[in-house]
């Protein structure tokens, strides 16, 4: 049972979402340095965050994932789990994830300000659940829980945020936007067709017929703009705030847009459908778009970088111990 539970977390990108909290205060760092606990504590909210997330959005979404006969892999698709026990598992943790928040407690006034930040994030989260199906653009309100969370993160250290930490909350509310619209939108396009669910995707043409998929010039547009954006953002605080940086760390930069931009490309001219192949390139191309924000905060502090690997690690560790292969997140 407990490894269902571990199942139903999505734990192949939990690390993804863990980090976003402590970028946002690593992003401060020139204003404060945070203690490694804190940090930790910041880690934990995070991956709280993201349990209650997927699993409430698995607990929404499992009559639409039934009409997938490769997602049977998921607990309440298979039934392994109750409805009622995820349900009651998600809400459990976004409750704790307060209790965590008041390590942060200084001031009445400054927790109230936190607390209020995080549970709006959370809100937003909630909401995308509730009508991402029924609705298309809601990605825009997960990519918002996102830029919230690292807020939270950044003003545990000061309210008063730094025009770095802002590039760095767009940036990861960037990054989300493109994992949800474009890469969320390819991988579930073969049994929303089916079911009849509203994303950008389906809206522009993305469509699956006997395993053949087409994918339209209108959603392959959107795609490119929103990960030109977010690299842009990458390279704005080199060009518009000076920051200090070297000239191996800007080739870094570039070597990994490089590389996200290939993948995209490589999803987005996929001509057969084939959901073992989607989820590699999916779970490769994060891998690569993650890595550039803990690059180019390295110009506050070069052990930053190292965050690049918690993520990918977090990946590859728990396919191989739940599904038998680094490259197999069978319940993506």
């Amino acid at each position: 049972m407990l490894r269902a539970y571990i199942k139903l977390t999505r734990p192949f990108n939990l690390a993804l979402t863990g980090i976003a909290h402590v970028l946002g205060a690593l992003s401060m760092w020139n204003i404060h340095k945070t203690g490694i606990f804190s940090l930790f504590v910041l880690f934990v909210i995070g991956c709280l965050f993201h349990i209650y997330g997927f699993v409430f959005n698995d607990y929404i979404d499992v009559k639409i994932d039934k009409k997938s006969g490769e997602l049977s892999e998921r607990p309440l698709v298979s039934r392994v789990i109750k409805r009622k026990n995820a349900l009651f598992f998600a809400v459990g943790s976004m409750i704790l994830s307060w209790f965590f928040a008041l390590y942060f407690f200084s001031s009445l006034k400054i927790f109230f300000v936190l607390l209020s930040i995080l549970i709006f994030g959370e809100i937003l989260g909630t909401i995308y659940n509730l009508i991402s199906k029924k609705i298309i653009c809601t990605d825009f309100l997960v990519a918002g829980a996102i830029f919230f969370l690292i807020i939270f993160g950044a003003a545990t250290v000061s309210l008063n945020l730094t025009k770095f930490a802002i590039i760095v909350t767009f940036i990861g509310g960037t990054q989300v936007l493109f994992m949800n619209m474009v890469n969320g939108g390819l991988k579930d396009i073969d049994h929303d067709c089916i079911a009849g669910g509203k994303n950008v995707a389906i809206a522009l043409g993305v469509n699956v017929e006997k395993q053949g998929m087409t994918v339209s010039n209108s959603f392959r547009a959107v795609a490119y703009i929103i990960a030109f954006a977010h690299l842009s953002l990458i390279f704005t605080p080199f060009i518009f705030l000076k920051i200090e940086y070297s000239i191996w760390q800007i080739i870094i930069l570039i070597l990994l847009s490089i590389i996200t931009l290939y993948f995209v490309t490589k999803m987005l001219t996929m001509k057969k459908f084939v959901r073992k192949d989607m989820r590699k390139n999916i779970g490769l191309h994060v891998i690569f778009m993650y890595a550039l924000a803990p690059v180019m905060l390295m110009s506050l502090n070069p052990y930053i970088g190292l965050l690049a690997f918690v993520p990918p690690l977090g990946f590859l560790l728990s396919n191989l111990i739940l599904h038998g292969g680094m490259l197999k997140p069978e319940t993506m």
